[in-house]
């Protein structure tokens, strides 16, 4: 019903808005989308816009917090199941990852490593330094894989990213030049 917040209407309004910022998003910078732009695209007047938004940023905000929700990291979650239901809440919304690599404009990944970061106990200052990097080298990992265009499902990548963490490639390497090098001395 009208006047009624929240109604159907106004749900449908809201969405177009939002769809309308993410296809700009998907041509241009945040800080280049004008609210004039957003309303001539999704065809509803400057005062229906101000209803629900301030700014264009204000906007982008209701997204990034609906697809945050969207994910519902549970609270005993491990690390890489985490991980892995925010993979997949990008490979399920590939236009969410405008969000995250617009320069400087959005603090999706912030937000998401807060989500993260609040379901695991860190009982040591080192352990949080080494969940700082991990945390972003794994945001360089998204941004190729996203930029890269998600070949990869959220099930591969994360264990492409257990085997980074792991530096299993690596160990391997090391074994091998071991075994080589004792195997030359005997």
């Amino acid at each position: 019903m009208v006047g009624t917040k929240n109604n159907k209407r106004a749900q449908h309004t809201k969405k177009l808005i939002k769809k309308t910022v993410l296809s700009l998003l998907q041509q241009k910078k945040l800080d280049t989308i004008t609210v004039t732009e957003v309303c001539q695209k999704a065809a509803v007047n400057r005062t229906t816009f101000y209803r629900y938004y301030n700014d264009v940023y204000m906007c982008v905000d209701a997204i990034e917090t609906e697809f945050l929700e969207s994910i519902d990291i549970p609270e005993n979650a491990s690390p890489i199941e985490a991980w892995e239901k925010m993979l997949d809440g990008f490979y399920q919304h590939p236009q969410i990852s405008n969000l995250v690599f617009v320069e400087g404009d959005t603090r999706l990944l912030d937000r998401l490593h807060s989500s993260i970061d609040h379901s695991i106990k860190h009982p040591s200052t080192f352990s949080t330094y080494q969940d700082t990097y991990i945390m972003l080298g794994m945001q360089g990992i998204l941004k190729r894989w996203v930029k890269g265009g998600m070949k990869e499902t959220p099930k591969q990548l994360t264990k492409i990213i257990i085997r980074i963490i792991f530096a299993d490639d690596i160990q391997k390497e090391k074994d091998q030049l071991f075994f080589r090098k004792n195997s030359q001395l005997n």
